[in-house]
């Protein structure tokens, strides 16, 4: 099952609304998801998407695997709404064959493309709300068959107290 469906499915079961920050996470993974060569991307890295652990791939796995990564929330201004920003990294590791710094370079600029595709997530964020922080791409250790990278981000939005 995708991250995606796992993510709503999961939110099928309360009987309130999921909170704002729960439809960020649920969006992010959603995108990252389209993430195929068929859809226009460089590469397949959203067809295996974690969240919350680091990925690790073997044998029957894709070449490119995606993590979604979500860190504690900074809370700042707070009126009738609470204003919130939620440090997010989106990890990558590829299997390698040849170019290993070529497909790295390729997933940085996937994930870049699937995220900031649309700078509100639909309306979720406030505006300009999207903040890209730091790309970091991973070298090959000597003797590993695998890349990685990540690229974080903070989501700035607003919430009602009790997290609705």
């Amino acid at each position: 099952m995708s991250l995606f469906l796992l993510l709503s499915s999961h939110h099928s079961l309360t009987t309130h609304p999921p909170s704002v920050r729960y439809q960020i996470i649920t969006e992010i993974a959603r995108r990252l998801e389209l993430i195929s060569m068929p859809s226009g991307y460089n590469t397949n890295a959203g067809a295996l998407v974690f969240f919350g652990e680091t990925p690790t791939l073997g044998p029957s796995d894709p070449e490119q695997a995606l993590a979604l990564v979500v860190r504690g929330d900074l809370v700042g201004y707070q009126g009738a709404n609470v204003v919130t920003t939620l440090p997010i990294e989106v990890q990558a590791l590829a299997k390698i064959d040849t170019g290993p710094t070529v497909i790295v370079e390729q997933i940085i600029d996937d994930i870049k493309r699937a995220i900031e595709s649309d700078h509100s997530l639909g309306g979720l964020l406030l505006p300009r709300g999207l903040i890209r922080g730091i790309t970091v791409p991973l070298e090959r250790e000597p003797g590993s068959q695998f890349v990685g990278a990540s690229v974080g981000y903070n989501m700035m939005f607003a919430e009602k107290w009790g997290g609705g």
